[in-house]
């Protein structure tokens, strides 16, 4: 069953990252790449909770680009690296974040914004992003195409 859930269940990307994690915890690698990336997450960790001294939420962008195809960007591992980047300070961090719809392309397409707050702020941060929702009627918004 394991390997049956790996195999069918990851698609190429997440098998990627998996094997570059992988490989980056290999003997020899370790310091390198591993310990680095350990003190650089601590700083993101430092800056996030410095920002939220200074106010409740921080609002991003989810993605740097409307959605793409299935399967337009399989072949260019750094695109798809890309396409998440906005999401991955919250997950180095270790804060909550959430993401909800702000509006369409003008083909139609859903663009995303995140709300991101700090440590056990999970409730503030549903509260807001529930407000949100609420009050800017996206789905009243939708182009018609």
């Amino acid at each position: 069953m394991y390997k049956k859930t790996r195999m069918q269940g990851f698609g190429a990307e997440v098998k990627r990252r998996i094997m570059i994690g992988t490989y980056a915890l290999s003997a020899g690698y370790y310091d390198a790449y591993y310990k680095k990336a350990s003190q650089v997450r601590l700083l993101i960790k430092r800056d996030f909770e410095e920002a939220f001294k200074k106010c409740d939420v921080i609002l991003t962008p989810t993605t740097p680009t409307p959605a793409f195809k299935i399967g337009e960007k399989t072949d260019n591992p750094l695109q798809m690296y890309l396409s998440d980047i906005f999401t991955i300070s919250t997950n180095l961090a270790g804060i909550p974040g959430i993401s909800v719809p702000c509006g369409f392309t003008s083909g139609g397409l859903p663009i995303g914004v995140q709300f991101l707050a700090g440590h056990f702020e999970e409730g503030k941060l549903i509260q807001i992003a529930s407000a949100y929702e609420k009050n800017a009627k996206i789905e009243k918004r939708r182009p018609k195409l």
